[in-house]
């Protein structure tokens, strides 16, 4: 048994708009924010250890990752404009750190992360970020079958 008015097109539309951004929002924002620790994860157990030397940051409102120049402990992997990702966040008015060693390149070449950083964080984020969406959208899609189901009954 259905309850409530029939909705009007404009408001399925919105609804189903909605359910498509959440969504996205959801899934995408879910899955990089998982994909993230995945790679840290990969990276703390199969990547090349070495030292990064910053020598930029790339900020965000509150906190900066380490930008610099990774160099393997054996000296042939040398990588530049690689980001660090660690467990303490850089403020945009640190000094960069001379060099910081124990850190290890991801597979890609573009991060490298501390022995500190932990990875089990951002997973964690991101499973919960896709399950709350995708509890969104089928409530979004229940209620847009409800109310489909009240202008029929009448």
């Amino acid at each position: 048994m259905s309850t409530g008015r029939a909705l009007r097109t404009r408001e399925r539309v919105a609804i189903r708009a909605a359910v498509v951004f959440v969504l996205l929002i959801a899934l995408g924002g879910g899955l990089g924010l998982a994909s993230e620790g995945i790679e840290g994860c990969t990276a703390l157990r199969d990547g090349p250890a070495g030292t990064l030397t910053p020598v930029d940051r790339e900020c965000g409102k509150e906190f900066c990752d380490w930008i610099g120049t990774f160099t393997g402990t054996d000296g042939t992997v040398t990588e530049r404009d690689v980001e660090l990702r660690d467990a303490v966040d850089a403020r945009r008015d640190d000094v960069p750190p001379g060099a910081i060693d124990g850190v290890r390149l991801a597979e890609g070449g573009g991060t490298a992360y501390t022995a500190d950083y932990g990875w089990h964080a951002p997973v964690a984020k991101g499973a919960a970020l896709a399950a709350v969406g995708l509890a969104v959208a089928a409530g979004l899609v229940l209620m847009l079958r409800r109310h489909r189901g009240a202008a029929v009954s009448r």
